[in-house]
């Protein structure tokens, strides 16, 4: 069974399901937890993302409903760049290590493919240090490369930061932990 997230035509991730079919195909069957399918029963049109299998993204149209059961026929490959780009909202306490230290930073959110967070010092576009991720299932500590530097409403700025030379087994780990959060996360 492959997992997904549900997201609604704002690009808001509103729900999860599970399906034997990879989004490759040209149906999916999506099974919901009891009680989830009604976060997405009065969407027309969805889009998935998927945990893992080669299929990363696509957008489909509803086509039937029945129990906790949807068949949505599909209507694009969205490509990696959504899911390696889904950024969820968390925050947790961390450290960035650069030649001179470490420094304390708190996240603002996270993706595959890099973290937003605040920090209480001087970083310079550019600049590469590591960064541990204590939300996966095993801490990480990863290469970053800070990509921008943003003023916030808190006194510290907001960085975000692209992962760098990532394997394949952290961003599977750290793709598990965005999913996880945002499992957690559900709307009500």
């Amino acid at each position: 069974m492959h997992k997904y997230l549900v997201l609604n035509s704002e690009g808001e991730a509103v729900a999860h399901c599970q399906s034997a079919q990879e989004l490759c195909e040209p149906m999916w069957r999506l099974e919901f937890s009891q009680g989830e399918e009604e976060l997405v029963w009065d969407l027309d049109h969805i889009s998935l993302v998927g945990a893992d299998g080669p299929c990363a993204a696509a957008e489909g149209h509803v086509v039937r409903r029945r129990d906790n059961m949807l068949w949505v026929e599909a209507v694009r490959d969205l490509g990696s760049k959504v899911r390696e780009n889904l950024r969820i909202p968390v925050q947790f306490e961390s450290f960035v290590y650069l030649p001179t230290g470490r420094l304390p930073i708190e996240s603002a959110d996270l993706s595959c493919g890099g973290i937003a967070f605040f920090c209480d010092a001087q970083l310079k576009e550019g600049e590469q240090m590591e960064v541990v991720i204590p939300v996966t299932s095993q801490p990480l500590v990863l290469r970053m490369k800070i990509l921008r530097r943003r003023s916030s409403s808190r006194k510290e700025p907001l960085y975000a930061a692209q992962f760098v030379d990532l394997l394949r087994e952290e961003e599977s780990m750290v793709r598990e932990a965005v999913f996880s959060i945002q499992l957690q996360k559900k709307p009500h």
